[in-house]
């Protein structure tokens, strides 16, 4: 069983290597910026250093959300190719992008603070009337939120759009929510959560939470949230029971820490569980023909490792 870390340095994979490798599965590390996608023909290869990625049974990507849009295509190959990742095709265009994110949660029914985004700023002023206030209001370029600010009034927001002086591409408008954060990590079905304390307008650092045993209900809306946005590993923040973030990473010493749970070694768990499950797909009925050993020996090797 052969199983894939791919991250952006070697020290934000190695505790999931470590755990893979306990468990007596052979791991490797590869840096996402020595990836290449190379497409030829109608085929797109995978190649890092300069030599094709060989068949893996799991990929475990986790890297940001900016690099979506080199991510993608290689979940794309990923998927053409059989190989299980934790994140589908979609799911780095989700993350990046907040107001499609919030449409993505509204499809799939899941409870989310009720969000309005536009690219106009007289268009959002106009829609806000059919929201309530306090609302949180961003203004983005290129999906990057650029101002963010809460904003009690109509004329708090008419203050606040005029304040902006660039060129932007889109507005948000989320109802505020008040409340604790419950900052949750999903691997599968599993559920490990940190209760972030909301003080004075502020919401406490994930470091300074406590561990928190998370209800039924929010454990059912944090999975789903997790696969609605196309991940089976993801942080989800929740509150009141509403999600108001979804991303493919998460701070993995903070929760060890605070949790006093090994995060890596449940995600090795989950990923030797979904890599048996494509070891077992991909074994033939035709190998005790001897036909897959003359196949290794053809152009069509690769797709029979």
């Amino acid at each position: 069983m052969d199983i894939l870390v791919i991250a952006e340095k070697k020290i934000k994979a190695d505790a999931f290597l470590q755990a893979l490798k306990e468990k007596g599965v052979h791991a490797k590390y590869l840096r996402v910026s020595k990836i290449t996608l190379v497409s030829k023909h109608k085929e797109t290869l995978i190649k890092a250093l300069g030599k094709e990625l060989p068949l893996y049974d799991a990929v475990f990507i986790y890297v940001r959300p900016t690099l979506a849009q080199f991510i993608e295509p290689l979940l794309e190959e990923l998927t053409n190719q059989g190989i299980y990742c934790n994140a589908k095709k979609g799911a780095y265009y989700i993350a990046l992008n907040e107001p499609y994110q919030f449409v993505t949660l509204a499809i799939e029914g899941i409870p989310a603070p009720r969000t309005i985004s536009s690219a106009s700023a007289k268009h959002i002023e106009k829609l806000s009337k059919k929201i309530y206030y306090p609302l949180l209001a961003k203004s983005f370029i290129n999906k990057k939120p650029q101002q963010a600010l809460i904003v009690n009034n109509s004329r708090e927001l008419n203050i606040f759009i005029k304040s902006i002086k660039t060129e932007i591409e889109g507005f948000i408008l989320r109802e505020f929510i008040q409340g604790d954060t419950i900052s949750c990590v999903v691997i599968g079905r599993k559920v490990f959560a940190i209760k972030r304390k909301h003080f004075d307008g502020e919401v406490a650092e994930i470091s300074k939470g406590t561990c928190y045993k998370p209800t039924e209900n929010e454990e059912k809306i944090a999975i789903s949230a997790a696969h609605a946005c196309k991940l089976d590993i993801a942080r989800v923040d929740l509150v009141k029971g509403k999600v108001v973030k979804v991303e493919p990473s998460f701070p993995l010493e903070e929760f060890d820490n605070i949790c006093s749970d090994n995060l890596e070694e449940c995600v090795a768990h989950f990923l030797i569980e979904k890599a048996e499950q494509h070891e077992s797909k991909r074994k033939t009925t035709y190998d005790f023909l001897g036909i897959k050993k003359l196949l290794s020996k053809t152009i069509l090797a690769r797709f029979f490792k």
